[in-house]
This record gives C-alpha cells, sequence and structure tokens, in this order.
C-alpha cells in the first residue's frame, strides 16, 4: 500500500547536477557528500549514478552509512569525514572505509587492527583550520605526521578542512581558513607526502573558491541536490531542485459561524502530514501550502500526524487533491525553510523515512 504523502525524487536533476558541477570544477575531482541518505534522497537509489559518471570516493559522516553503502553493493572509495569511535575501527577494517582522523589513539587502533588483517588502510588527514569542531592544529600536525609515517599499516591518501563561513559571500574568516590549510599541505608534502585527495570545498567553497591551484577534490553536498547555500552567490553552476514534497486533501470541513473566530477561516481542508514526517512544527498558524495551484494557509497548529489548511478561497477543493508544502516554484524549500526559522539543509535532512520516496 502506497501512501499519498510521499518526496518525489527527480533523479536526472540529481544527475544533471553532478555533471554541472564536474564540469564546473575540473580538473578537480568531485568527492559527493551523500550523508543522511543523500540529504534525505534515498541514498540507494542515487549510487548507480554515481558509478555511471566516474565518481571514484564519496563521503559520508557515520561508520554505519558506510557499512549501509557497502551493503547496498557500493563498491567505490567511502570517506568517513567524522571522527569515528574505537569500537567502529574493526568494522571500517572490515567493509574497507576511508577514515578522516584527527585522534591519535584513533590511528594508532587503525594500524592495530589493519596489522591483525594484513591490510593497509588509507586515510585523511583533518585539519583544523577554524572550524573548532575537529581537526588536528597546524602546530601539532608534524607529530602528526611522524606517527602516521612510523605505521606500516597506514597510508595518508587524503588531506582535508571544514569551512566554517563558506555560506558567507567574500569571508575573510574562509579566506584566512584557506591560507592555514595551505600551510598544512606543504608540510605533509615537504614531509614526502604527496596525498591524492586534497580537499576543502564544500558547498558554498565551491561557489566561491572552485579556482584555487592546490587542492584536487571539492565535497559539494547541498547543491548537488539542488540549492544554494545563498542566494546571493551568483548562478554559475546550473543546478536544478531534485526534491518535491507533496500529499493531498483527505478531508474538507465547514466550519460552524460560531467557530469562525477560533480559525479565522470559513473551511478547512484536513492533509495527512506532521512534524513525525519531518514538516517542522514551528510553521503552526503561519506555514503555507499549494492546493490547486494557489497558496493557502495554514490555521491551528502543525499536528504530527496532519495540518489544517485554509481553503475558504477554492470553490472546487476535494478530497484527493494534491497539496504541495513545496514546490520549487511557488513555494521554494529556503521560502518554507526561513518560515519555519531553520536552513534549507535541515529541511531536507529531516524527512522522516515513513514518507515514501518516489523516482520521477
Amino acid at each position: 500500500m502506497k501512501r499519498e504523502t510521499c518526496l518525489e525524487v527527480n533523479l536526472n536533476n540529481f544527475e544533471n547536477n553532478l555533471i554541472n558541477i564536474q564540469k564546473y570544477v575540473a580538473p578537480k575531482e568531485v568527492l559527493p557528500v551523500i550523508k543522511a541518505d543523500a540529504y534525505g534522497m534515498g541514498v540507494n537509489s542515487i549510487l548507480n549514478i554515481l558509478d555511471k559518471n566516474n565518481v571514484k570516493t564519496s563521503c559520508v559522516a557515520l561508520v554505519l552509512e558506510g557499512i549501509d553503502l557497502r551493503n547496498y553493493g557500493y563498491k567505490k572509495n567511502i570517506l568517513i569525514i567524522n571522527p569515528c569511535l574505537i569500537s567502529e575501527i574493526e568494522d571500517v577494517v572490515k567493509y574497507d572505509l576511508t577514515l578522516g582522523v584527527s585522534i591519535k589513539e584513533i590511528v594508532i587502533e587503525l594500524n592495530k587492527i589493519s596489522e591483525q588483517n594484513n591490510k593497509v588502510m588509507n586515510i585523511h588527514l583533518e585539519i583544523e583550520t577554524g572550524m573548532y569542531r575537529t581537526g588536528i592544529r597546524l602546530e601539532k600536525l608534524q607529530e602528526f605526521i611522524d606517527m602516521c609515517k612510523s605505521f606500516k599499516n597506514i597510508n595518508i591518501d587524503g588531506i582535508y578542512t571544514h569551512f566554517a563561513t563558506s555560506d558567507e559571500k567574500d569571508s575573510e574568516y574562509m579566506k584566512q581558513q584557506i591560507s592555514i590549510f595551505e600551510k598544512a599541505v606543504k608540510l605533509l608534502k615537504d614531509n614526502g607526502i604527496v596525498p591524492t585527495y586534497i580537499h576543502m570545498s564544500n558547498s558554498g567553497g565551491v561557489q566561491q573558491v572552485y579556482d584555487d591551484n592546490f587542492t584536487t577534490a571539492v565535497r559539494p553536498g547541498l547543491i548537488l541536490y539542488g540549492h544554494n547555500v545563498n542566494e546571493e552567490f551568483e548562478k554559475l553552476i546550473d543546478i536544478k531542485p531534485v526534491s518535491v514534497l507533496v500529499s493531498s486533501v483527505s478531508l474538507v470541513k465547514q466550519v460552524k459561524d460560531e467557530d469562525f473566530k477560533w480559525f479565522g477561516a470559513k473551511k478547512i481542508a484536513t492533509v495527512p502530514i506532521g512534524y513525525a514526517d519531518g514538516y517542522p512544527r514551528s510553521l503552526s498558524k503561519k506555514g503555507k501550502v499549494v492546493i490547486n495551484d494557489k497558496i493557502c494557509n495554514l490555521v491551528g497548529n502543525v499536528m504530527m500526524d496532519n495540518i489544517l489548511v485554509d481553503v475558504t478561497d477554492l470553490d472546487n477543493v476535494k478530497i484527493g487533491d494534491k497539496v504541495y508544502l513545496w514546490d520549487n516554484d511557488k513555494i521554494t524549500v529556503e521560502e518554507l525553510a526561513e518560515n519555519a526559522g531553520t536552513i534549507n539543509y535541515e529541511i531536507l535532512s529531516r524527512i522522516s523515512p515513513r514518507v515514501e520516496r518516489r523516482y520521477v
């Protein structure tokens, strides 16, 4: 049985976005960020597209996400960009995952488990340049490099950092981060290590510093799915939204005259989507949807499983009519996010598993 509430995912748009980003940053390699189930799109649906377009390495946040990719049959490189736990290292080796590292104890354990399994494991060094989340400080990098070089079962195949302000246009802080990262790359090369992957640009970075002359790869996430980090960024890459969130009218009711003052509407449609589906409760009394090509306002609170919509001005509204929570035309993800007091990243990634993904 299929639910009427679904996320429609346009795989052609995803592929076109990937191709256009690859062309834009060439000859740099694109390392797609497909964490959080490909930002809610359903990661298993896009793996063949990645293979078809010569993606050699993809990025996820968690070891568990990497294991899921292997279980889907994905055979290319998988980079875990967030720190893992020591308890996860056996699975890292078992499933042949590449770790982003900045913690000595993790590398020590990885070398030990790798030696036990007669494997040499690739790692990417994560550099702290100002994100203040994770990463090796520049003044500690030499010590870290020396340790890695002493291990026979560890190969430094990459070096990377995270931007803190790439969503800001012409960010001076981002330029400062780039300068620190460039010094880290030089230090690594001075130690005789020339990594395959040198990467720092997320989606915002791709749109701003793609022409640097020392990195070899980029890590786009949000723009792969057709959304800009900042609407002020020039549209240098042709990207199209990949998803549409749609439901349907499940009931239409006339409001009694004596109840009008409570609802401010004479006719209300019930729509079976709520905060358990990932539709933000913060849109209570202020959200908007599209029904029969017209924008309609929410009334009352967003409930766990339903929302109520003012359809007073829709003459022919009926059960089964489509309701667009975002259609990328009259309502965009960015407009919905602003109204909800959040960002487009959260809106996309919070759509729950009980919302069916349908591929068009």
